[in-house]
């Protein structure tokens, strides 16, 4: 009997995986909450799966030297916890910190496997040319990640950490790196997609392809690969059927919201890049340089993906493009119709 520690399960990504989990068979798992779990959330998942034991765990990953009691007993762990907004210092303690000890507790604890939640940002994408396919097996992982912006280097960083843990002690690990996670609770418009601004909507990916994955589909593939995958390897995950951010851009606008849409083509929006990063220089700062021509040649210049590894492992895609697309804008038109 496997007993699986979930981290960051009260999230957007880990309630569901928490609910894959269970879904594919583990009967013990422990949920880590900062504070309290989402109301609701283990009432419904303890009434769904009645023969499960499911254990709450409060902790403050920060909290370096105090964590060997959430890990204790468990054979494996998956960490999903991570920061994804506020200033650069606080994605990095939250993402690269909290890994680093909850990773010192857990080797301490000898836990026999750990699977990280990496992201797409990781890769070094921008050597890659138009029409290319973007893969685990063919794309390697930025060395430093620092011109990924905050976010992508405070992932490089927790991966690379993670990758000399497992050498130093180990574990076996498996890592995923998912695309744009979508659905209803998440957001709805990816920077890939484009950015709003000055009362337009700037589009910014053109006729690029969209890396979604729906938020039940990706959950399934974490514990897919928490439970099957073999040790030292890692995925890519991106559904099928994927729509350009032109194609899922055209149907917001239709069926949440209209908005006034600016188009910029490829070549223009790395020229302005280049601009902003110059004036970014000129001025001293005064102007911070969001995007440079790393960040576009790496997230918007067209490319193939594969979840073909995915696939090799036996995951399946659940909710379709198609409905997970038409499920995401009816809850975000439903939230707007609230406000």
């Amino acid at each position: 009997m496997m007993r699986v520690l979930v981290t960051g399960a009260g999230g957007f990504l880990g309630r569901r995986i928490v609910d894959s989990l269970l879904r594919q068979g583990v009967t013990h798992v422990r949920v880590h909450v900062r504070q309290a779990p989402p109301k609701g959330m283990i009432e419904d998942l303890q009434s769904r799966y009645p023969q499960a034991t499911i254990e709450v765990a409060q902790a403050n990953l920060l909290s370096r030297g105090a964590l060997e009691p959430l890990v204790e007993g468990v054979d494996c762990v998956v960490h999903a916890a991570a920061g994804m907004k506020g200033a650069a210092a606080d994605m990095f303690a939250n993402t690269v910190l909290t890994s680093r000890n909850l990773l010192e507790a857990a080797c301490a604890q000898r836990v026999r496997r750990i699977v990280l939640i990496s992201s797409f940002s990781v890769y070094e994408a921008a050597k890659l040319k138009e029409g290319d396919v973007l893969s685990e097996s063919t794309t390697p992982i930025e060395p430093v990640g620092v011109d990924r912006g905050a976010y992508g280097y405070a992932k490089t960083r927790q991966e690379h950490m993670f990758n000399e843990f497992q050498r130093q002690h180990g574990f076996e690990s498996v890592i995923l790196r998912p695309g744009v996670i979508y659905g209803p609770g998440g957001g709805a418009l990816s920077s890939r997609v484009g950015i709003r601004a000055l009362g337009f909507f700037f589009a910014l990916g053109g006729g690029a392809l969209l890396p979604l994955t729906y938020v039940e589909n990706c959950a399934d593939a974490v514990a897919k690969a928490a439970l099957s995958a073999p040790a030292g390897s890692a995925f890519s995950v991106v559904d099928d059927d994927l729509p350009s951010c032109k194609a899922y851009l055209k149907r917001y606008c239709r069926e949440v919201e209209p908005m006034r849409c600016v188009p910029v083509p490829f070549w223009a929006f790395r020229l302005g890049a280049r601009v902003l990063v110059w004036y970014h220089k000129r001025s001293k700062g005064q102007l911070p340089a969001v995007f440079t021509p790393y960040v576009v040649d790496s997230m918007y210049r067209p490319l193939r993906y594969s979840n073909a590894a995915l696939k090799a492992i036996g995951w399946t895609q659940r909710v379709s493009t198609e409905n997970g697309i038409k499920l995401s804008f009816q809850y975000f038109k439903e939230q707007l119709l609230k406000k």
